[in-house]
């Protein structure tokens, strides 16, 4: 009986054959180093062993690098030695005795012929153009073949999953599942289903990948690739879950300051006795629900405030909040930051982030622009610009941010007079000035003034927990008061007097000074007139006196006349006959 079993190859036989092998073959290892060389390379590439493959042979270094990356034969590549013949780089994979994985490169001549040589070239650039495109991605690409073995990962993979190539190329996603690299393949389910298929991944450390899954087929339909691009949103989850606790942040605040302003408004009472004051709040009603841009105008003191409440409660954005701003209140310098906001490094002194503007904050709400005639010219500019268009575009940025803001402006300053002046812009008053609202002066509100002043009593004496009531006497010399600071002034009064009375009952020794001094200019004085004084030298001589002290104290022959009971015209005539002007 003959024995067929295959001949027994002895290792010097092996060493024979590699020595007479006419063509280059030289093994490396994982970290590239030559680890092994027969002569015919030595002495037609002039390679050692013991000498990094990147040092003699940069390109099939390369080669070998991608190679490592894949399980699957690599395109021939073409390699040249100084002005030598080139060769083809034909690589596998083999196993050492030791168990080291080693890429055996054996390099045969390259073919001569200018016609195969040419599409040689085009055939190596187009896969040297492939392997960098790959390698480029700043998405992790995983390829595998129509059983979903890996077959192919690029560095990008490696670092999301922090594991090297080898230990995921040439395994089947079935066995990465079970081993816990990864939860579900989109791999393995774009091989099943044959159609593109995206997922969301956890891995094993709590990071999460968005997978998508895109089948490769041939000219007839047949499945032959799975090629899964992947992206690490670990950092775009944080930074989303960042910024919906930022927004939920604002919400609350702006829900916040909702509550505050609703609050504010419900215990300030609006007294309106007067024809004037009733038609002006009738106007703020009429105007709450259009979107159009109202200037308040009245003096220091009379309420702008409350009636750019009382708009913002009766509109459509009143579960939005009412940004207030007093323009003269902020240094000319930062006016523009403070309304419109800065980005990072705008200016010395800026907030590292950037800030946004009140015209941000106030978006989808209502800004309310008190003292409007203190904006300088260089933001009036910027001001008429968003509202014509609604744009913003923040100090020392670029980007135009689209914005919807209704906005309302007050002033206690004659605007046409500052147009006229130059100092301020006549094209800007006409675009704040589309719905003008009075708001009267107390003095010329006198129906107001009794209920207010019983009001604010009532309201500090509440505040103060100590009952408190006025003597007529008082209520009168409160009663004939100009108020040259409007319902303010009333309002300070009221609580000086509820604080500072030492009994319930408020009496004309608890009135302020300047109140006390318009009582006694009003109070008849008892003279000793001698016998040769006449009726007509007396009365001129009273009304001298009381015309002098009323200048002195008051800024207007409006005011004087509201004094003494008497018309500004009689003020007049009076002061030019006393040469009192």
């Amino acid at each position: 009986m003959t024995d067929q079993s295959p001949p027994v190859v002895s290792q010097s036989l092996t060493d024979l054959f590699l020595d007479t092998l006419s063509v280059p073959l030289l093994a490396c290892d994982s970290r590239g180093g030559i680890v092994f060389v027969n002569p015919a390379a030595t002495k037609q590439l002039n390679v050692r062993v013991g000498i990094p493959l990147a040092e003699s042979l940069p390109k099939l270094a390369e080669a070998v690098g991608n190679f490592r990356r894949s399980s699957t034969s690599a395109p021939p590549v073409t390699i040249t030695r100084g002005a030598g013949a080139p060769y083809l780089a034909l690589l596998s994979t083999v196993k050492a005795a030791s168990g080291q994985s080693l890429t055996l490169c054996l390099l045969p001549p390259a073919p001569t012929s200018p016609e195969v040589d040419s599409r040689m070239r085009d055939f190596e650039a187009l896969t040297l153009e492939l392997h960098a495109i790959i390698d480029s991605s700043s998405d992790g690409l995983f390829v595998c073949d129509a059983e979903a073995n890996v077959i192919r990962v690029n560095p990008a993979s490696e670092r999301i999953h922090q594991r090297p190539a080898a230990e995921m190329v040439g395994h089947n996603m079935r066995d990465l599942i079970a081993s816990g690299f990864i939860d579900r393949s989109a791999a393995l389910e774009a091989s099943l289903q044959k159609k593109t298929i995206s997922l969301l991944q956890s891995l094993p450390g709590g990071g999460k990948l968005i997978s998508v899954g895109t089948p490769v087929f041939d000219h007839d339909g047949a499945l032959i690739r799975v090629v899964v691009s992947e992206r690490d949103i670990s950092e775009i989850d944080r930074l989303q879950r960042e910024l919906e606790n930022q927004e939920a942040m604002g919400d609350q605040l702006r829900h916040q300051m909702l509550e505050m302003q609703q609050t504010e408004l419900e215990t300030r009472r609006i007294i309106a006795r007067s024809p004037n004051m009733i038609k002006a709040l009738r106007q703020a009603t009429r105007v709450a629900s259009a979107d159009s841009s109202v200037l308040i105008l009245g003096e220091s003191g009379v309420g702008k405030g409350v009636i750019a409440d009382m708009i913002h409660h009766n509109s459509r954005r009143a579960g939005r909040p009412l940004i207030k701003i007093n323009c003269g209140a902020i240094p000319e310098s930062l006016v523009e930051a403070e309304l419109f906001g800065y980005e990072k490094g705008a200016f010395t002194g800026a907030s590292p982030g950037g800030k946004p503007g009140q015209f941000e904050m106030a978006n989808e709400g209502i800004l309310f622009l008190d003292e409007i005639a203190e904006l300088p010219l260089a933001t009036q500019v910027k001001l008429l610009r968003f509202l014509e268009d609604g744009r913003v575009t923040r100090v020392g940025g670029t980007e135009e941010r689209k914005l919807d803001v209704r906005v309302l402006a007050a002033t206690h300053r004659n605007l046409e007079e500052m147009v006229a002046k130059g100092t301020f812009r006549l094209d800007l008053y006409y675009r704040l000035n589309v719905i003008p609202i009075h708001v009267p002066a107390l003095r010329e509100r006198r129906d107001c003034l009794v209920p207010l002043i019983r009001h604010y009593i009532d309201h500090f004496a509440a505040i103060n927990k100590t009952p408190k009531r006025l003597s007529r006497e008082t209520l009168e010399a409160l009663n004939g008061y100009a108020y040259p600071g409007n319902v303010r002034e009333l309002m300070n009064i009221c609580e000086r007097m509820v604080v500072m009375s030492e009994t319930e009952v408020i009496d004309p020794s608890d009135l302020p000074s300047q109140i006390a001094g318009s009582v006694k200019l009003r109070l008849p004085e008892n003279h000793d007139w001698p016998e040769s004084v006449s009726l007509q030298e007396a009365v001129e001589t009273v009304e001298r006196n009381l015309l002098t002290r009323a200048r002195e104290r008051y800024r207007s022959q409006a005011l004087i006349a509201e004094a003494l009971g008497v018309n500004q015209s009689t003020v007049a005539r009076k002061l030019k006959r006393y040469d009192l002007l």
